[in-house]
């Protein structure tokens, strides 16, 4: 799958890379793994991470015609060498608050203005 079209349709851009797709249960599911040149510590800001781990995070997107799409993104578990926090490694999230009702608040606010 081209990489224009996941930023287009999905919003997935720099620091993800498609691996699959998959078609399940009349739906289709979109595989993508984060990049481990692209990620940096929160707190710090450093590059040099230690990764622990990583667990997959499904997150449902918007239909393509009557399909169901589903975004499983694999998510890494990380270590900072330089502060030492762990943290999850998840740029197709919104940092800060529930993706939900940030979509619905930028949703709201694009249509006053």
């Amino acid at each position: 799958m081209k990489p224009t079209f996941l930023k287009r349709a999905f919003g997935i851009d720099k620091g993800w890379e498609y691996q699959s797709t998959k078609y399940v249960r009349g739906g289709m599911e979109l595989h993508v793994e984060a990049k481990r040149e692209d990620i940096r510590c929160p707190h710090c800001q450093a590059t040099h991470i230690a990764l622990r781990g990583s667990r997959e995070r499904r997150i449902r997107s918007v239909p393509i015609g009557m399909k169901a799409v589903t975004i499983v993104a694999k998510v890494p578990r990380c270590q900072c060498r330089e502060c030492f926090q762990y943290f999850d490694f998840s740029p197709l999230l919104p940092p800060g608050g529930d993706p939900t009702l940030i979509a619905l608040n930028d949703l709201l606010s694009a249509s006053a203005g």
